[in-house]
Protein backbone atom coordinates (compact mmCIF):
# COMPACT_ATOMS: atom_id res chain seq x y z
CA UNK A 1 0.00 0.00 0.00
CA UNK A 2 1.21 3.49 -0.82
CA UNK A 3 2.66 5.61 1.99
CA UNK A 4 2.50 9.40 2.17
CA UNK A 5 5.71 11.31 1.66
CA UNK A 6 6.56 14.23 3.91
CA UNK A 7 5.75 17.34 1.92
CA UNK A 8 5.51 21.09 2.21
CA UNK A 9 2.79 21.21 -0.48
CA UNK A 10 0.39 22.91 1.98
CA UNK A 11 2.64 25.99 1.92
CA UNK A 12 1.96 26.52 -1.81
CA UNK A 13 -1.74 27.28 -1.28
CA UNK A 14 -2.82 30.92 -1.22
CA UNK A 15 -3.46 32.04 2.35
CA UNK A 16 -1.66 29.11 4.01
CA UNK A 17 -0.91 29.81 7.68
CA UNK A 18 2.64 30.67 8.69
CA UNK A 19 4.70 28.32 10.81
CA UNK A 20 3.80 28.94 14.45
CA UNK A 21 0.28 30.19 13.67
CA UNK A 22 -2.35 29.28 16.27
CA UNK A 23 -5.19 27.28 14.68
CA UNK A 24 -7.46 26.45 17.64
CA UNK A 25 -7.56 25.02 21.14
CA UNK A 26 -6.64 21.32 21.37
CA UNK A 27 -9.57 20.78 23.77
CA UNK A 28 -11.95 21.84 20.96
CA UNK A 29 -11.41 18.45 19.29
CA UNK A 30 -12.48 15.34 21.17
CA UNK A 31 -11.28 11.82 20.45
CA UNK A 32 -12.83 10.46 17.25
CA UNK A 33 -13.86 13.89 15.98
CA UNK A 34 -12.68 16.68 13.75
CA UNK A 35 -12.83 20.43 13.42
CA UNK A 36 -13.16 22.27 10.12
CA UNK A 37 -11.74 25.77 10.27
CA UNK A 38 -11.10 28.64 7.89
CA UNK A 39 -7.88 30.36 8.82
CA UNK A 40 -7.02 34.02 8.33
CA UNK A 41 -8.34 36.62 5.92
CA UNK A 42 -8.12 34.22 2.95
CA UNK A 43 -10.31 31.64 4.78
CA UNK A 44 -7.66 28.95 4.27
CA UNK A 45 -9.54 25.62 4.77
CA UNK A 46 -8.12 23.20 7.35
CA UNK A 47 -9.42 19.95 8.85
CA UNK A 48 -7.95 18.92 12.20
CA UNK A 49 -8.70 15.36 13.33
CA UNK A 50 -8.14 13.56 16.63
CA UNK A 51 -8.17 9.81 16.17
CA UNK A 52 -6.42 6.98 18.01
CA UNK A 53 -4.96 9.56 20.41
CA UNK A 54 -3.22 11.51 17.64
CA UNK A 55 -3.93 14.94 16.17
CA UNK A 56 -3.42 15.49 12.43
CA UNK A 57 -4.25 18.40 10.16
CA UNK A 58 -4.85 18.56 6.42
CA UNK A 59 -5.66 21.19 3.86
CA UNK A 60 -9.43 20.78 3.54
CA UNK A 61 -9.28 20.15 -0.21
CA UNK A 62 -10.01 16.81 -1.85
CA UNK A 63 -7.24 16.24 -4.42
CA UNK A 64 -9.85 14.80 -6.78
CA UNK A 65 -11.52 18.18 -7.48
CA UNK A 66 -10.10 20.46 -4.74
CA UNK A 67 -13.50 20.97 -3.13
CA UNK A 68 -13.54 20.94 0.68
CA UNK A 69 -14.05 17.43 2.06
CA UNK A 70 -17.04 18.82 3.99
CA UNK A 71 -18.45 20.64 0.92
CA UNK A 72 -21.83 18.85 1.17
CA UNK A 73 -22.03 18.31 4.92
CA UNK A 74 -20.11 17.64 8.09
CA UNK A 75 -20.22 13.82 8.02
CA UNK A 76 -16.59 13.44 6.92
CA UNK A 77 -15.07 11.09 9.51
CA UNK A 78 -15.88 7.37 9.37
CA UNK A 79 -17.53 5.79 12.41
CA UNK A 80 -14.27 4.07 13.39
CA UNK A 81 -12.28 7.33 13.01
CA UNK A 82 -9.90 5.78 10.46
CA UNK A 83 -11.07 7.37 7.18
CA UNK A 84 -11.90 10.88 6.02
CA UNK A 85 -14.49 10.84 3.22
CA UNK A 86 -15.14 13.61 0.76
CA UNK A 87 -18.84 14.46 0.88
CA UNK A 88 -18.85 15.34 -2.82
CA UNK A 89 -17.69 12.05 -4.43
CA UNK A 90 -16.98 9.76 -1.42
CA UNK A 91 -13.21 9.66 -1.99
CA UNK A 92 -11.69 8.11 1.14
CA UNK A 93 -8.36 8.98 2.82
CA UNK A 94 -6.65 7.36 5.83
CA UNK A 95 -6.70 9.70 8.79
CA UNK A 96 -3.22 8.77 9.98
CA UNK A 97 -1.39 9.82 6.79
CA UNK A 98 -3.91 11.22 4.26
CA UNK A 99 -3.30 8.49 1.70
CA UNK A 100 -6.28 7.76 -0.57
CA UNK A 101 -7.78 4.34 0.13
CA UNK A 102 -11.29 4.42 -1.36
CA UNK A 103 -12.99 5.39 -4.58
CA UNK A 104 -11.72 8.49 -6.33
CA UNK A 105 -9.24 9.06 -3.49
CA UNK A 106 -7.04 6.17 -4.61
CA UNK A 107 -3.68 7.31 -5.98
CA UNK A 108 -4.17 10.68 -4.23
CA UNK A 109 -2.88 12.09 -0.95
CA UNK A 110 -4.24 14.90 1.21
CA UNK A 111 -1.81 17.73 1.90
CA UNK A 112 -0.81 17.41 5.55
CA UNK A 113 -0.12 20.45 7.71
CA UNK A 114 2.40 19.75 10.50
CA UNK A 115 0.94 20.68 13.89
CA UNK A 116 1.94 20.66 17.53
CA UNK A 117 0.12 21.37 20.79
CA UNK A 118 1.90 24.16 22.68
CA UNK A 119 2.28 24.54 26.45
CA UNK A 120 -0.99 26.51 26.63
CA UNK A 121 -2.97 23.71 24.93
CA UNK A 122 -3.26 25.46 21.56
CA UNK A 123 -2.77 23.74 18.23
CA UNK A 124 -0.11 25.52 16.19
CA UNK A 125 1.46 24.98 12.82
CA UNK A 126 4.75 23.32 13.63
CA UNK A 127 7.91 25.13 12.60
CA UNK A 128 10.18 23.28 10.20
CA UNK A 129 13.14 21.55 11.79
CA UNK A 130 16.45 23.12 10.85
CA UNK A 131 18.44 20.90 8.51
Amino acid sequence: MREAAISDAWKSYRGAPAEGAILCEADDIGEGSLKSIKFGPADFPILIVRSAGTLVAYVNACPHQYLPLDHRGSNVLSADGAVLRCTNHSAGFRVRDGVGVEGLGQDCVLDAIPIVVDDEGRIRVRAASPT
